[in-house]
């Protein structure tokens, strides 16, 4: 089996090298929460990074051949760490299954496909063999209700289904003893509103936008996080204020030594104050760094919301790595990185960026996307969310990021991400 190779953390801007010797899938993950936001598994969105084999082969061989490379060519231990993964199946795989992990693994049956004795023959034979079976996207009918008696775990798409259907839908389901996923779940109140509901899990990309709540005003653990950040990008600050500013607090100090101290940075010897943490790493380093540390100490932030922010700055900056901006590289992890504040802050993201030195250009890249930060930006988050339709491929490939490179950069960043996160001690169980 072909491994992603170990990630260089000596220097977070480290060149991205990743020997393409064969095609890897388009592959990127959503996370599923329970009540508590914590992460119980993903789902994986898997493409083969072919675009035109898409759009001209059979749906089902299609599906078929990408998890295939997706699971013999990639590490699933790697991209889901040590979470379930949801996979789409469609007819032939559920009737000749891939030979995966079954407790690493929940089969997604994909909605509108044709139920007959067939499907629930091979539906009886996975359950029979230790499968963990999920009915996507699923409506209640003639069709469909054989289905039910083979479930596991039904997702419920939230934003299709009125709300007295929603209703109906768990008043039937709720005896069979199965867990009901709220899917495409958009925002913190359609997620509080699910939760009353009667749902166990919860999916969508409600974790990514803010809270924004009219007339509060932000708190003061979250203003003094954003006071540390505005000094941090003020080019005209002192190093003697910014040392003042992160060594009041306390754990900030402790987990940045901890960094700098880790085998990550491989310094000969122990760094023992801010001052020579703040020499060694350079101030654009530095500034980065405490970016991330001051954000994850936000209270009632869920550890997954640092995780998605890390992991789309470090795959902006090793697409950086490869273009010709690797002078720049800070910048766009920058750039990813803050893109995520108003999720963090619970403010709009223009309102928070005006409290910040950044530059007009990293500003604009932020909030329309503009220059070659943007175009970036941009492209990262449709792939994190599976949107590969709404890349500008022919824009990438012109400055030789193809399909394959970029499946490479997202891989390699959730790998990098968990190693980083277990440096800082920023786990999901970590103490804050």
């Amino acid at each position: 089996m072909r491994r992603f190779p170990e990630a260089d953390t000596s220097d977070h801007n480290n060149q991205f090298v990743y020997p393409m010797t064969e095609a890897i899938p388009l592959l990127a993950r959503q996370p599923i929460f329970d009540g508590n936001m914590q992460v119980v598994a993903y789902e994986l969105l898997c493409r083969n990074s072919d675009l035109k084999f898409i759009a001209s082969t059979d749906g089902d061989a299609a599906s078929s051949q990408v998890l295939l490379n997706a699971f013999t060519e990639l590490s699933i231990e790697q991209v889901v760490g040590d979470h379930k993964a949801f996979v789409n199946f469609t007819r032939t795989l559920l009737s000749s299954p891939p030979p995966f992990n079954r407790q690493k693994l929940v089969i997604e049956v994909l909605e509108g496909q044709r139920v007959d004795a067939a499907m629930l023959h091979s539906l009886k034979q996975l359950r029979e063999q230790g499968y963990t079976i999920a009915l996507d996207d699923f409506e209640l009918d003639e069709n469909t209700q054989s289905l039910v008696a083979y479930a596991d775990i039904i997702k419920l798409d939230v934003l299709s289904l009125p709300a007295d259907k929603i209703r109906d839908h768990i008043n039937y389901l709720k005896p069979f003893g199965v867990t009901l996923i709220a899917e495409k779940v958009e925002t913190y109140e359609m997620f509080e509103q699910c939760k009353a509901l009667g749902f166990d899990l919860f999916q969508g990309y409600f974790l990514a936008k803010p809270r924004v709540i009219t007339g509060r005003k932000i708190s003061e653990n979250k203003q003094s996080v954003l006071q540390l950040l505005s000094a941090l990008h003020d080019m005209d600050v002192p190093i003697e204020k910014v040392e003042r500013m992160i060594a009041r607090d306390t754990l900030l100090s402790f987990k940045l030594l901890r960094l700098i101290n880790s085998a990550a940075f491989g310094l000969s010897r122990d760094v023992e104050s801010l001052r020579q943490a703040i020499m060694l790493l350079g101030f654009n380093k530095l500034r980065n760094w405490v970016n991330l540390l001051a954000l994850s100490n936000l209270s009632g932030k869920p550890h997954e919301l640092s995780v998605a922010a890390l992991t789309r700055a470090r795959m902006c900056e090793l697409i950086a790595s490869k273009m010709s901006q690797r002078n720049r590289v800070d910048s766009y992890f920058t750039v990813g990185l803050l893109s995520t504040l108003d999720a963090f802050l619970d403010c709009p993201l223009e309102e928070l960026l005006s409290n910040l030195s950044l530059s007009e250009v990293l500003n604009k890249a932020m909030l329309t996307h503009a220059g070659p930060e943007g175009m970036v930006l941009k492209a990262v988050q449709a792939y994190e969310q599976g949107r590969w339709q709404d890349i500008d491929w022919h824009q990438l490939e012109s400055l030789g990021l193809t399909p394959d490179v970029i499946a490479g950069a997202y891989v390699e960043s959730l790998h990098w991400v968990a190693e980083t996160m277990n440096t800082l001690g920023l786990g999901p169980t970590a103490k804050k």
